[in-house]
């Protein structure tokens, strides 16, 4: 067996092995809960409006627009690193459609953003 043929499987192990430890570096936070629940229809406002995820995420933006425009927050991200973000609306929520929209940085330095949508009705 030639030298080139013994190397070869020592460098698909090395490669492969290499792959599994780089991995976790690569990977993203994700959103693993929306409150409310993305698509869902409720009664009445929301007490509070927020994304949880599966690793910490420094919020950069967290914007709820409905159908008179752009909601007031009592509270906006402060850049920290969280593993959650929920904010309460300064008033109640009138009837009708509602986006979520929130940008973040996740641990490996990725700019990340997702939206999510629902609804209230009287």
């Amino acid at each position: 067996m030639s030298k080139r043929l013994r190397t070869f499987p020592t460098r698909a192990a090395l490669a492969s092995l290499l792959l599994t430890l780089a991995m976790p570096l690569l990977a993203h936070q994700k959103t693993t809960e929306t409150l409310p629940e993305d698509g869902t229809t409720i009664k009445g406002s929301p007490e509070e409006i927020g994304v949880t995820f599966d690793g910490v995420m420094r919020i950069t933006q967290f914007e709820v627009t409905g159908p008179d425009g752009i909601v007031r927050l009592e509270s906006q991200p402060d850049r920290e690193e969280v593993e959650r973000f929920f904010a309460k609306p300064q008033e109640p929520l009138p009837a009708g459609d509602y986006e979520v929209n929130w940008r973040g940085l996740s641990t490996d330095g990725h700019m990340m953003s997702e939206s999510f949508n629902f609804s209230v009705e009287d």
